[in-house]
C-alpha cells in the first residue's frame, strides 16, 4: 500500500537497529469526504480543544461485535455505527466507525481508511502500530524527525481508557505560519515497557470532521497485554524479516522501489516448529533466517553464488518478535 509510512519505518530503523512520507510535506489533492468541508485557512489556526471522551464502553464486548453510539460533530448529534476490535498482537482493543472507515489489518499495524479514499493512496486515515521502545524515546525521535519540516505543537492528552499520552501535531509548514495541505498528528501512548504509535492524517479541507472521528475512536482504545505465546505464522515471519532488513538498511526501501535490482523475500522451508525466510539482497547475496516459531529466535546464514561454495553461518542471531507488532 502506498501510504504515509516513513515515520514508523524510520522509528523502527533508528530505535530498533540502532523502515513513507510522514516527514515530507505531501501535495494537496481534492477528494470527496464524509466530513463537512471548511475553507483551507491561509495561516495557522489554533488546534481545536480535545473532545470530551466517549462513555466507557462495555468491557465485555467481543471482537467483531457491532453497536450504535451517539457522538457530537459540528455541534450536532450523530449516530455512529461502531465495531469493537481486539488485537492482542498489538496489545489494544478499540471501537471504530465501520461505515466511515475501512479496516486494514496487517501483522504490524491496524489502519482505518476513509471509505472515500483510495485504499492504496489514502489521505484521511488512522494507523496504529506497537513499538518496543519506551514512550519518551519515541516521542523525542518523532519530534526531532517532524521538526525538520514542520513547526510542532506538543501537548499531553488523557485518553478515556488508555490514560496519558503525548500528542504531536505537525500541520504548520516550518517557518511559514501556513498550514500544510495534509495535516498530521501523532499519539504516543505508553504501553508496558513500550508504546503504541497512533498516527492520524487528514486533508486540510476535511480535517475538522476526520480528527473529531479519530479522537472519538482513540478515546475508546484500551491497552491489553500483548500475546506473544502463539506460534509465528509464515506471513508474520516474512513480514518481520522484511522489516528487519529495512531497519538495518534505511536505503533499502528506495532500492526496492526503484526496481533496478532483484530484491525479494520468500519462505523456502518450514514445519510446525520452524520456518526459513530467504532474503535475496540487491548485492546478489542470499541470507536465510532460520526462525523458531515459538520463541522468534533466529540465526542467519549467507550464500553468495559464485563466491561462497555453500551457506555459511554469519554469526548473527536475532529475535524477530522485536520486529513483529
Amino acid at each position: 500500500m502506498k501510504r504515509v509510512l516513513l515515520l514508523c519505518i524510520s522509528i523502527t530503523a533508528l530505535l530498533l537497529a540502532g523502515c513513507g512520507m510522514l516527514n515530507k510535506t505531501p501535495e494537496a489533492a481534492p477528494r470527496e469526504t464524509a466530513a463537512v468541508l471548511t475553507p483551507a485557512p491561509e495561516t495557522a489556526q489554533p488546534t481545536p480543544e480535545p473532545i470530551v471522551p466517549t462513555p466507557t464502553p462495555d468491557p465485555v464486548r467481543q471482537d467483531g461485535e457491532r453497536f450504535d453510539a451517539v457522538i457530537m460533530l459540528e455541534g450536532m448529534e450523530e449516530t455512529v455505527h461502531y465495531e469493537h476490535i481486539v488485537n492482542t498482537a498489538l496489545g489494544f482493543e478499540m471501537d471504530y466507525d465501520y461505515e466511515s472507515f475501512v479496516r486494514q489489518r496487517e501483522a504490524d499495524r491496524e489502519t482505518f481508511i476513509s471509505v472515500y479514499d483510495k485504499p492504496d493512496d489514502p489521505e484521511n486515515f488512522l494507523e496504529i502500530t506497537a513499538l518496543p521502545q519506551n514512550a519518551d524515546a519515541v516521542a523525542a525521535f518523532v519530534s526531532e524527525t517532524l521538526s525538520r519540516e514542520f513547526d510542532l505543537t506538543n501537548v499531553t492528552r488523557t485518553l478515556a481508557h488508555a490514560g496519558e499520552c503525548v500528542r504531536i501535531e505537525a500541520s504548520v509548514i516550518k517557518g511559514t505560519n501556513r498550514m500544510a495541505p495534509q495535516l498530521q498528528a501523532v499519539y504516543i501512548i505508553p504501553s508496558g515497557d513500550g508504546c503504541l504509535l497512533a498516527t492520524t492524517h487528514a486533508a486540510i479541507e476535511a480535517s475538522e470532521g476526520f480528527w473529531r472521528r479519530f479522537d472519538y475512536m482513540l478515546n475508546t482504545l484500551s491497552l491489553l497485554a500483548r500475546d506473544e505465546s502463539q506460534a509465528l505464522t509464515d506471513e508474520q515471519a516474512l513480514a518481520a524479516v522484511r522489516l528487519l532488513c529495512m531497519a538495518e538498511n534505511p536505503e533499502l526501501e528506495g532500492i526496492v522501489n526503484s526496481g533496478e535490482y532483484p530484491v525479494y523475500w520468500e519462505i523456502t522451508a518450514g514445519d510446525a516448529e520452524s520456518v526459513v525466510v530467504l532474503y535475496r539482497s540487491y548485492t546478489g547475496a542470499q541470507l536465510r533466517y532460520y526462525i523458531d516459531r515459538q520463541t522468534g529466535d533466529a540465526h542467519v546464514t549467507e550464500f553468495v553464488p559464485g563466491i561462497t561454495p555453500e551457506e555459511q553461518p554469519t554469526g548473527e542471531t536475532v529475535n524477530i518478535r522485536a520486529y513483529l507488532a
